[in-house]
């Protein structure tokens, strides 16, 4: 289960990560009583991503442009999803900003401290300055001074950063939580250091072993995350998604596509580790913008330009209606590859996950002229409670799969087939 921003931070005041002065506004007139000086930010509490970009995130000056603010707010959906509260929040000049989180390597069965010195929503930057480090015994500062010295911090900063991430590390360890993030963790011309934003992650599992969490936190907090819980959305905004946000190795024949920098991370990670290359990575824009079809169609685009790319890992944190879009352009693809005489019931099999897919391709083959590019697509959705039926896929060739370790094992399978393929033709 995902948490709003300012339930976030009510969990970063109980270890003292510093955070600026708030208060949640659940509605407008609430502005008159507001207790924190302007200037101001307000902003949508929501899951979705891109909160700024689709008109959630205002920073006003008085009272009067506060209340309008608030009220275009509270009328404003993002991703379908519309605000019970509003974080009234003081604002911040920040002279640098990074990026910090904690999260489980799946393949290790280790946490692993995540950083950057390049902070926001630059995901470019960011991951071309993320550090790792696995926290390989038992947690120390020693582990968060070395991921702070990898990120090139020096001075006052490597003790004051190193420091958030020891409580971040706490928080993480106590309350058994999946991910904790801080971004941007800014810090000013006085060495101050600030969370401006901060996502986590509960497990659900181990809810039943935290029965005060959820009461400690407001009123507002338990109602947003019962009506908002199916939401997984924890973006980050890449600016173009029809490029690739990151280019690891010409020579695979792997493409990556996810919707989250800890999605991307994790994935990569568990390939990496497995001597996956990859190719490159692509971050889908989940966010509330006119033109997704426009945005699926150059992202498609740019995957089958790239004549070395054979598998195409979809690998989400929710199901979307951009992923409806991009299914939808992998049928397109298909049926331009396929003649429909050439799909049979026969061709078809039953897996465990009980999802149906292509398993012979012959029958097709022989039936086009045409040379046909194949490419596999491998989809997981990582929300635990959605359950996709193989009719949404509309008998697609798509290898659809809970199961991360599986996943990534049916990744390199196809992979490495389509490697042997070419070189034997």
């Amino acid at each position: 289960m995902d948490l709003l921003e300012y339930q976030a931070k009510q969990l970063f005041e109980q270890v003292d990560i510093p955070i600026l002065p708030s208060q949640s506004i659940s509605d407008p007139s609430e502005l008159k009583n507001l207790h924190i000086p302007y200037p101001i930010v307000l902003k949508s509490q929501v899951l979705a991503s891109g909160r700024a970009k689709a008109g959630g995130v205002k920073f006003v000056e008085n009272t009067i442009d506060a209340i309008a603010a608030a009220q275009s707010i509270f009328n404003l959906p993002i991703e379908g999803e519309y605000p019970e509260v509003i974080l009234a929040e003081a604002r911040y000049d920040a002279e640098n900003e990074f990026f910090l989180a904690i999260m489980l390597d799946y393949a290790l069965k280790r946490p692993v401290l995540l950083g950057s010195s390049h902070g926001g929503i630059n995901i470019e930057i960011l991951l071309d300055n993320l550090q790792t480090c696995v926290i390989e015994e038992e947690f120390s500062p020693f582990y968060a001074r070395r991921l702070v010295k990898q990120m090139g911090l020096t001075g006052k900063a490597i003790a004051s950063v190193s420091k958030i991430i020891e409580k971040m590390y706490d928080l993480f360890l106590t309350h058994d939580l999946d991910i904790i993030e801080i971004n941007p963790l800014a810090i000013n011309a006085n060495g101050e250091v600030m969370a401006l934003d901060g996502k986590i992650r509960l497990n659900d599992y181990a809810l039943n072993r935290h029965p005060n969490l959820l009461k400690s936190l407001t009123r507002e907090t338990h109602q947003a995350s019962s009506t908002t819980n199916q939401y997984h959305h924890y973006n980050s905004i890449a600016k173009e998604v029809n490029k690739p946000i990151l280019t690891l190795d010409f020579d695979s024949n792997l493409a990556i596509i996810s919707d989250a920098i800890d999605t991307t991370i994790f994935t990569v990670n568990f390939l990496i580790f497995k001597e996956q290359k990859i190719n490159s990575c692509y971050l889908l824009l989940n966010e509330n913008i006119k033109n997704k079809k426009e945005q699926v169609d150059e992202l498609f685009s740019s995957i089958l330009d790239n004549s070395n790319i054979d598998v195409v890992l979809i690998n989400v944190s929710c199901w979307s209606d951009i992923i409806d879009l991009l299914i939808q352009k992998i049928e397109q693809y298909f049926q331009k590859q396929t003649p429909i005489s050439a799909i049979r019931s026969e061709d078809r099999a039953d897996r465990a996950t009980g999802v149906r897919f292509f398993q012979t391709e012959s029958s097709w083959k022989k039936k086009s002229s045409q040379p046909i590019r194949q490419i596999h697509w491998i989809l997981r959705v990582s929300t635990s409670d959605i359950l996709i039926s193989p009719e949404k896929l509309n008998g697609l060739p798509i290898h659809y799969i809970n199961e991360l370790e599986n996943t990534i094992a049916l990744t390199i399978k196809y992979s490495q087939l389509a490697l042997k393929q070419k070189d034997l033709s």
